[in-house]
This record gives structure tokens, C-alpha cells and sequence, in this order.
């Protein structure tokens, strides 16, 4: 123990001027996020390039960026400190032993960065108006996190490499790679449906870094210690071309069973003969219109995946692949009247080349759809009060009028986003002044739906005070005004946590369908997707 107190005391005199920086900057970091709480980043600043780069949002955003760069910097240079790269490590001509140099490194680690971190976030949570010690393991959740993911990537690299600068050019290596892997995950059809593979590719980092930094201090074997990063590259690029994505969709959206309603009906509708036809260079869109009806109440459904199938008479064939819309589909808005329905539509992208050979011959079109149906749960009325209130199942927020014309509700909210709660208006009933020729007879529902995939106590930062706004607002056209409306105090909202009932796949068989009459005009800017109308 007094060797690796010994150790971490002159780590502690020696690196004293990156500690500084590193407090310093963690320090106006919490300072800006407090300031930042009010949703008035830039008060009083011009719009001059140079008040641009003075504006709170910018600075604010500055030093979010520093300090995790400031934290990595003082990894690198602490785990540097007794050279781990070469044959010159003056550390094992003294009585170091190994153990206990890694255990005085880590022990520098939780002392500089981790400590006062969790202190930062204590005073954050407090002066947020959450009471610090109700959320004990969620700050300690997010401790973990920052190591697992910062902590440990950096400390990895800096035991494989000799200094700083080489240090920077691994970053560099290890951000092209990265590059370079979305790159070809964008050319792999459905690798957005990655299932387990993400958890299995998150544990193999893990592992391998903790492999790393122990054979390093250990046995100082960097050759075989950069090879083995490399294998752990390699193994994620076969993971992501030798997948089964479709397996995976199928396995996690079975097929429905007999007799067994879909959550929404879709049913084709003909073309839009009002649609004009468009090229953009080597890119054909196309966009099949389609009606959703007969959902049931108080549900919601989510397209979380789609594929597109076009077979040719002459068997020549085409598959998008799956991807992700995420489109919503709510029950208020497909229940209509005969006479009033929604609209929307499968819109893909097809190389001009496919689209030539068939534009004019009846093809079949399969589309397969992934669907997660959500059913309204707890539903409650909630009145807006004036000043800051707190919101059930959202955090403490107000709505404030930043602008005349721009309504809406900044919230915070303790260690993370909540998880799903659906947030709904009538807007002709708002409390906001009416806006010069605007008319509300009409009733105009709009809604916020606040989702978090992370299954977690918290989610991954540096804050763990999480902010976000609703925009329970939307713009309408009157003449040749744009009127805006949204929620001010005394405005009724319907409260409501959505909980997933199922998941189930189906598909919809299009025969004879013309492509040349389904082509809309492409900007170049979408190439798939489902568009609501």
C-alpha cells in the first residue's frame, strides 16, 4: 500500500497543471449547465460573427467538447508517465511492482476525474431541485458508463502507445476506421437492424481493453497488444457483414398468427395523378400512397421496420432491404370518417437503370412491415400552472414565451429523459393569445411522445441534470400568414404513458403496380422511408 501511495502522490506533483485545467473546465462546465437550465443561451447577443462566437450557447458547447478531451489528455499522460512502449522503462529497474503501479494509476483516475465529477453532479442535481440522495445509484450508473466508454478507450490507447503525439494519430486511426464502417454499413441492406449484435460488439470492447491494459503492465508486449485491437476491428466488421438481419427481424417481430388483427390496416390507393414526375440524376423515387384505418383506441403504432420487393414479369428482382422510419401512427388520426382519411406513403429510391427496364410493366411489390403496437396507459388531465411546476413522469418545466411567436415547454428532468410518456393538445382550446386573423373553430390535436430506449438507471453524460422541450405547437397557413400557436399557462393537456404490447411482422402484397405512375420528383436529400400526409 505505501508504494502505491508513494506512486499516486507523484503523479498527483507531477501532472498538477492538466488536474488544474481539467477541474477548471468541469467547473464552468457546471456553471454554463446551470445557466443553461433557463433555455436563454444567447440574451443580449448581436447576430455579428463576433458576437456569434461570445454567445452562452457556443462557449457552453466549447467546453462540453474540452472537457472530455481535457479527461482523455490527462489519462494519456498519467498512463504515459512510466513508459509501458519500448525497451527503455526506467519503472522496472526500481521495486515497482506492476499490480500496484496500475492499482496507483486507477486510484489517480477516481481521484481526478471520477470524484469530482460525482461531486459536480451532487451540486448539480441539488441546485436542479432533485434531492441528490434519492438518486445514489443512478450517479453511479453514470460513473460506470463514462469509465466504460472514456476511461477505459483512452486508457487502452495510451498503453500502446510511446507519447501524446501518437496517442493523437491513433484517435485519428481509430475515427477513420469508424468512417469507414458506416460507410459500409450503409451499403449492407437492413444492417440498421443490428439485434444483439451491438451488445455483443459493446462486451468485446470491453473485454478487450481490460485484456489490453493488463498484458501491457504485465508483460509490455505492445506488438501483440496492437494486434490484438486489430482482431477486435476485424471481428466487428465480420459481425456487421455476416449478420442475419433477417432472421433477427423475423425472430423479433413474428409473423401474425390466424385470424390475428394487425394493429393498423393499410390499404393501397392509386396514384396521385397531381403528382409530377421527376428524375434527379441516376435516382428514381417512388412513392406508393397508402390509407391506415382500424386501429384500436388508445393505441399507437410504430413502424420499426420496412422492406420493399419488386419481382418483374420477366423475373428480373429488387430488394430494399430492411430499414427504420420510425413513423407513428396514433389512433385519433386513422379513425376518421369516410369522407376524411389519412394518407401516407412507402416512398424508396431505384437506380434509373431498374427503373427503365420495368417502368412500364405491372410488377408485384411485397411490402414487409415490422410493427411495434403501443397501448396508451394512465391517462391524465394536467393543467398548466404559471412559474415552474412539476409535470408527473416528465420533470420540472415551464412554459415561457421566448419569442412572441414561439410557445413551448422547457423541461428538466433527474439522470435521464423519461421513458415514454405521450404528452397531447387540443390547440383551439390553448390559453395563448390568438394571433391577429387566426381562427381556432376547428379542433387541432398535436402531441409530444418522449421516448428512451436506454434500459438504464441514467443515461450517458456528463450532466445529470437532462434538459428537453415539448413543441406542442405546429404552424397553419391563414391567407398569406403563417399563425403559430402553442402552450402557455391554463392550457389542458392529456397525459398518458404508452407501454409496448407486441411486436409482430405482416405484409402487404401489391400487384400490377406501374412504376412510371408512382414516381415522384428527388431531391437528392431522402431515399427511404414512409411520408404522412
Amino acid at each position: 500500500m505505501k508504494q502505491i501511495l508513494n506512486i499516486l502522490r507523484k503523479d498527483l506533483r507531477r501532472f498538477w497543471r492538466e488536474i488544474a485545467a481539467s477541474l477548471a473546465l468541469l467547473a464552468t462546465y457546471s456553471w454554463n449547465d446551470v445557466r443553461g437550465w433557463s433555455g436563454d443561451q444567447n440574451s443580449g447577443v448581436g447576430y455579428d460573427i463576433i458576437g456569434a462566437l461570445f454567445a452562452q450557447r457556443f462557449l457552453s458547447g466549447l467546453v462540453a467538447a474540452l472537457l472530455p478531451v481535457a479527461w482523455a489528455f490527462l489519462i494519456v499522460r498519467v498512463v504515459q508517465g512510466e513508459a509501458l512502449v519500448g525497451d527503455r522503462q526506467f519503472w522496472v529497474t526500481r521495486p515497482y511492482e506492476w499490480k500496484k503501479l496500475l492499482v496507483a494509476k486507477a486510484l489517480f483516475v477516481v481521484l481526478t476525474i471520477n470524484l469530482p465529477l460525482l461531486l459536480a453532479d451532487f451540486l448539480l442535481l441539488a441546485k436542479a431541485g432533485f434531492p441528490p440522495t434519492h438518486y445514489i445509484a443512478g450517479l453511479l450508473w453514470m460513473q460506470l458508463l463514462l469509465s466504460l466508454f472514456l476511461i477505459l478507450p483512452m486508457a487502452t490507447l495510451a498503453t500502446v502507445t510511446a507519447s501524446v503525439v501518437q496517442t493523437i494519430l491513433a484517435i485519428l486511426g481509430v475515427a477513420l476506421y469508424g468512417i469507414g464502417v458506416g460507410a459500409v454499413a450503409s451499403v449492407i441492406p437492413s444492417s440498421s437492424f443490428s439485434g444483439p449484435v451491438g451488445s455483443i460488439e459493446a462486451t468485446l470492447l470491453i473485454a478487450t481493453c481490460v485484456v489490453v491494459i493488463f498484458w501491457q503492465y504485465a508483460r509490455r508486449k505492445t506488438a501483440a497488444a496492437r494486434w490484438l485491437i486489430a482482431a477486435l476491428a476485424l471481428v466487428a466488421d465480420l459481425l456487421l457483414v455476416a449478420t442475419p438481419y433477417n432472421a433477427i427481424v423475423s425472430r423479433e417481430f413474428p409473423r401474425l398468427g390466424p385470424g390475428e388483427p394487425p394493429p393498423v390496416y393499410l390499404s393501397p390507393l392509386p396514384a396521385d395523378p397531381s403528382s409530377e414526375a421527376g428524375v434527379f440524376g441516376k435516382e428514381i423515387m417512388i412513392q406508393t400512397p397508402l390509407r391506415p384505418s382500424r386501429m384500436a383506441e388508445n393505441s399507437i403504432v410504430i413502424v420499426s421496420g420496412v422492406k420493399v420487393s419488386l419481382e418483374a414479369p420477366d423475373g428480373l428482382r429488387w430488394n430494399s432491404g430492411w430499414v427504420s422510419p420510425g413513423t407513428k401512427f396514433f389512433s385519433d388520426q386513422t379513425n376518421l370518417s369516410p369522407g376524411s382519411f389519412m394518407r401516407t406513403g412507402i416512398t424508396f429510391t431505384l437506380k434509373r437503370s431498374f427503373f427503365e427496364q420495368v417502368k412500364s410493366e405491372p410488377v408485384k411489390a411485397r411490402i414487409s412491415l415490422a410493427l411495434t403496437e403501443y397501448r396508451i396507459e394512465n391517462r391524465r388531465e394536467f393543467v398548466i400552472p404559471p412559474g415552474e411546476f412539476l409535470m408527473p413522469d416528465v420533470g420540472i418545466c415551464s412554459a415561457e414565451t421566448t419569442y412572441p411567436t414561439d410557445m413551448e415547454i422547457h423541461c428538466r428532468a433527474p439522470l435521464r429523459r423519461p421513458t415514454s410518456t405521450l404528452i397531447a393538445a387540443d390547440l383551439s382550446a390553448t390559453t395563448c393569445p390568438a394571433q391577429a386573423g387566426e381562427s381556432r373553430d376547428a379542433p387541432q390535436n398535436v402531441r409530444e411522445w418522449l421516448q428512451n430506449s436506454d434500459s438504464g438507471p441514467a443515461d450517458l453524460g456528463i450532466s445529470p441534470v437532462k434538459t428537453f422541450d415539448l413543441y406542442l405547437s405546429e404552424y397553419r397557413v391563414y391567407g398569406a400568414r403563417n399563425i403559430h400557436t402553442g402552450i402557455c399557462p391554463g392550457t389542458r393537456l392529456v397525459i398518458g404513458n404508452p407501454v409496448a404490447v407486441r411486436r409482430i411482422g405482416t405484409e402487404l402484397e401489391i400487384n400490377s403496380l406501374r412504376l412510371a405512375d408512382y414516381r415522384i420528383p428527388y431531391d437528392g436529400t431522402s431515399e427511404f422511408g414512409i411520408v404522412l400526409r
